[in-house]
């Protein structure tokens, strides 16, 4: 009996996996993709020359927007591409806010630091001038770079 027991629990394991498709627990792995999704989608706008004459120019609320909108998408990806297909039995012990808090604090900061990473390797920050304009084009990166992250979390799996 303990053979079929195993066999049945095996089975439900691979369902899950790759017909289900029902998202893991989040855990270190999720973080290193994540990294890499938003260098990737962090250099394709770093290296733009229009980078600079757009993310100088931003006002305050032009960053303010930026920052709301960069969060409401990133919810939007996390319920709709993950949070989505977590089964209808097991949101009880899986709420959405921890799903959602845990991803999305993960993916703002990661893009940040992406962000800033990249406009000093290049030395673009040097250009930028003082630390309000450095701040100007963390903000302008880390929205393409926070989408990058969650895209590459998100959907890399599914």
């Amino acid at each position: 009996m303990a053979k079929i027991d195993q066999i049945a629990e095996d089975t439900r394991v691979l369902r899950e996996r790759l017909v289900e498709k029902i998202p893991g627990h989040f855990d270190i792995k999720h973080v290193i993709v994540a990294f890499f999704g938003a260098i990737f989608f962090g250099f394709t706008f770093v290296l733009k020359g229009l980078l600079i004459e757009v993310g100088l120019a931003l006002s305050s609320m032009d960053l303010f927007l930026m920052s709301s909108a960069t969060w409401i998408i990133l919810t939007a990806e996390i319920y709709f591409v993950g949070y989505d297909r977590v089964p209808l039995n097991q949101r009880k012990l899986r709420h959405f806010g921890q799903f959602w808090a845990k991803r999305i604090f993960t993916y703002y900061f990661i893009s940040l630091f992406v962000a800033f990473m990249l406009l000093y390797l290049y030395g673009i920050a040097e250009l930028a001038g003082t630390p309000g304009n450095v701040f100007k084009l963390v903000v302008a990166i880390s929205f393409p770079a926070a989408i990058g992250a969650a895209v590459s979390d998100l959907l890399g799996k599914y």
